[in-house]
């Protein structure tokens, strides 16, 4: 039998390119779960012939830590949508909005 010694390779590894969102990615590194639904909005004319898809991304993050901690947002884009998120669990401010959710149960 002959073994062959592999070679170290001196180089740095390194990994293939990141798929989601910076934003999503901090909040699962800071202990949220997170969740995106997409859906489209259909704009018809009067014919009822298709004119156009509006998408419609929903992300939402929820964490429990003694209480229950839930914010979504929708937005034309995943990267908005996650922003959105981020930024308002970022100011931990209370009450709501049309466009992100931030509930205490």
């Amino acid at each position: 039998m002959v073994w062959i010694e592999r070679e170290t390779s001196r180089r740095q590894r390194r990994h293939g390119v990141r798929l989601e969102p910076a934003d999503r990615r901090a909040l699962e590194r800071a202990g949220w779960r997170t969740t995106l639904e997409y859906r489209e909005n259909h704009v018809r004319g009067r014919d009822g012939t298709l004119i156009e898809a509006v998408p419609c991304w929903t992300a939402e993050a929820e964490r429990y830590e003694g209480e229950l901690s839930y914010a979504s947002a929708v937005a034309p884009t995943i990267e908005e949508a996650w922003s959105a998120v981020r930024a308002h669990i970022d100011a931990d401010r209370a009450g709501t909005t049309t466009r992100v959710r931030l509930l205490r149960a």
